[in-house]
């Protein structure tokens, strides 16, 4: 097999719409895996719009069906995704746990609210030795303008902040080229190009690739 043409492609980023299980065994080896795969906790159907049409939901945009986070991912296919990199930060990973090897590093991106319609937090686990690290950020639209901190537009019910995965990436001192094989709305491919690192993206929907797109044209090189 070869690898198909990309979606989207530019000095920095390269995107592919595919299932990352046909793509990943197809790629080089990075220094960086950075991901949040589906945490198979039915996200979309309690939180989302069952059709395919654009709405406004819960402060975000929702763009895609409702079953895409029914099932934990699978295990030959996390296979896949550990030994795509020399380390990995995956998000959601305590919903998944027993497909990982055991871990001290984990990260906690400390949302700021609680009792709140979605958790007070979220973790990621590591395969590199550090110590738990945590991150402070909310979500808080206007309040952010107001505070001079730059609003992001959520366009996907796990989207993360681009601040969250531009502190994951300073974590990896030499991850000059970072994959996320779950890349949704594009935020790890952002992030990435902010940064100036090489990022390779892979994202089954192509409702997702075309707002990664969208995100990654407004974006200037530093």
């Amino acid at each position: 097999m070869i690898l198909p043409e990309p979606y989207y492609q530019d000095s920095v980023v390269t995107l592919y719409c595919a299932d990352c299980k046909n793509i990943l065994p197809l790629l080089p080896k990075v220094d960086l895996v950075l991901t949040d795969p589906p945490y198979g906790i039915g996200t979309a159907r309690h939180f989302g719009n069952k059709s395919t049409r654009q709405s406004k939901r819960n402060g975000f945009t929702i763009y895609e069906h409702s079953d895409w986070d029914e099932s934990l991912p699978d295990p030959e296919l996390m296979v896949l995704v550990l030994t795509a990199g020399t380390t990995q930060i995956i998000w959601g990973a305590n919903h998944f746990a027993n497909l990982l090897p055991p871990s001290s590093g984990w990260l906690v991106w400390d949302k700021m609210q609680r009792d709140f319609s979605f958790s007070d937090g979220e973790l990621a686990w590591t395969n590199f030795p550090i110590s738990v690290r945590k991150f402070k950020w909310r979500w808080m639209g206007m309040l952010q303008e107001k505070a001079g901190r730059d609003k992001e537009e959520r366009s996907h019910l796990t989207q993360k902040p681009v601040t969250l995965m531009k502190w994951c990436i300073g974590l990896v001192k030499d991850a000059n080229l970072i994959l996320d094989p779950f890349c949704g709305s594009g935020t790890t491919l952002v992030a990435a190009k902010q940064l100036g690192r090489k990022a390779i993206g892979v994202e089954i929907s192509e409702a997702y690739c075309k707002i990664a797109v969208e995100r990654l044209k407004q974006e200037i090189l530093i």
